[in-house]
């Protein structure tokens, strides 16, 4: 009995050393931006958007909507929730994929830390305003000036379980493990699908309560991974946004019930689309039928020649980009192919960029879909949704919603992803430079 007693006492003391830190006042102008992995904007001019999502469809009643938000380029979770707080495209503010370039460890490293941003952010520019952060599962936020924050990283060996690895970056120190001596969290587990932004939600709100933000990042996940695996029109799909909208309606229960609608910004943002393909393309096994790329034992061991998939799109590049006579054989083998359309360095623009180092940028056609398989042939049948293609395409369109606090009722013709962070900026004073 002694040693549970003292269990709960340090327990109780943990909990009280993480309970010190900044608490707002609910008085104080606040913003709560959460992301919707996969918000299409198509998805909201569904006639059964407004029946399955009743709580997005009162937020798009209250404010402002826009269902044609254009996203960056590729298009994809990272750079695009980077953009989004930092009102920046993806090669001014450095994150210009998911993952980094290093075929050698199959493009397993994604970019997690905050200090691989190289433009300031909401984050950074709320540092010394004396006002509180929290952001929870936020993509590129390992390590970030948060006040209060659980970052998004995964493990993706399964060397250690996300949990844990999630515990060695959570900020403050213990931050998770308060959470789950007040019974947020259960012990054990590695949570997955609606489990795991059921917990995150949980977390949020929790923090959201106590400590009282000002400005509050929040990822949803599942309806990306319904729509990757089942296709933009699934049931799964529109059960996953179901599920979602339910926990946007406990979020705007307690705004209700705390009368804080005067005080607080509730914004919904999308970070792409969703466009169905019928056929997968390995890019790299095409490279390793010509001899130009080795893989052993589901690892690429060298390259003349190496992709890194992106979805829609394909990021080519050289080892020895100077050999003009290999280019101009990689060249003819690719345009051979007509699954996709290729571009060189040359005929890229400000929106379809490619960081330096890369020769050849392909954009999958309709019906394929670009992948980081290594076990595969370089074409099969698989049906599923992606995106990271060209985000002028209507159908990678992301959608946006806001009310409360400063926010006019109507309807936007266009955005940029960019115009969040901008916005958010204004509705608290932060000072980030307009693009």
């Amino acid at each position: 009995m002694k040693s549970k007693t003292l269990f709960l006492l340090i327990g109780l003391l943990v909990l009280a050393g993480c309970e010190q830190g900044p608490t707002g006042d609910w008085q104080d102008p606040r913003v709560i931006l959460i992301s919707i992995d996969g918000l299409r904007g198509d998805l909201l001019t569904e006639p059964s958007f407004k029946r399955d999502c009743p709580n997005m469809s009162r937020l798009m009643a209250m404010g402002t909507i826009c269902d044609n938000v254009q996203s960056v380029f590729p298009s994809l979770t990272y750079p695009a929730h980077t953009s989004m707080i930092s009102g920046m495209m993806p090669q001014e503010h450095g994150i210009v994929n998911n993952r980094s370039f290093f075929p050698e460890k199959n493009f397993a490293d994604w970019y997690w830390y905050a200090d691989t941003i190289k433009t300031p952010t909401l984050i950074t520019k709320i540092q010394g305003k004396g006002l509180v952060s929290l952001g929870v599962s936020w993509p590129v936020t390992v390590g970030a000036p948060m006040d209060y924050m659980l970052p998004e990283i995964k493990s993706v060996n399964d060397t250690i379980s996300t949990v844990d690895l999630v515990r060695k970056h959570d900020y403050p120190d213990r931050f998770l493990e308060s959470a789950k001596i007040r019974g947020v969290i259960p012990e054990g587990g590695n949570p997955q699908g609606y489990d795991r932004d059921l917990l995150l939600h949980e977390i949020f709100m929790d923090a959201f309560s106590r400590k009282k933000p000002h400005l509050s990042l929040y990822h949803m996940i599942e309806t990306d991974y319904a729509q990757h695996n089942h296709g933009k029109n699934s049931q799964e799909a529109r059960d996953a946004f179901m599920f979602m909208d339910s926990l946007i309606g406990n979020i705007m229960a307690f705004l209700d019930e705390n009368s804080l609608w005067t005080s607080t910004t509730l914004i919904l943002s999308g970070d792409h689309g969703f466009r169905n393909y019928q056929k997968q393309l390995a890019v790299n096994k095409l490279f390793e039928e010509k001899g130009w790329l080795t893989i052993e034992g589901g690892t690429i061991k060298d390259w003349m020649v190496v992709g890194l998939a992106s979805g829609g799109s394909a990021f080519i590049r050289l080892k020895n980009p100077e050999d003009e006579e290999f280019k101009k054989k990689v060249r003819i083998a690719l345009a051979q192919q007509k699954e996709f359309e290729t571009l060189e360095r040359r005929h890229m623009n400000n929106l379809l960029w490619s960081p330096i180092e890369t020769d050849f940028l392909l954009l999958a056609k309709k019906g394929f879909c670009f992948v980081r398989s290594l076990d595969q042939p370089y074409i099969i049948e698989k049906y599923g949704a992606t995106h990271g293609g060209d985000p002028r395409s209507r159908y990678l369109k992301t959608g946006y919603i806001a009310g409360g606090r400063g926010i006019e009722k109507g309807i936007l013709k266009n955005m940029m992803i960019t115009d969040v962070a901008h916005q958010i900026s204004a509705l608290l004073d932060l000072g980030l430079a307009p693009d």
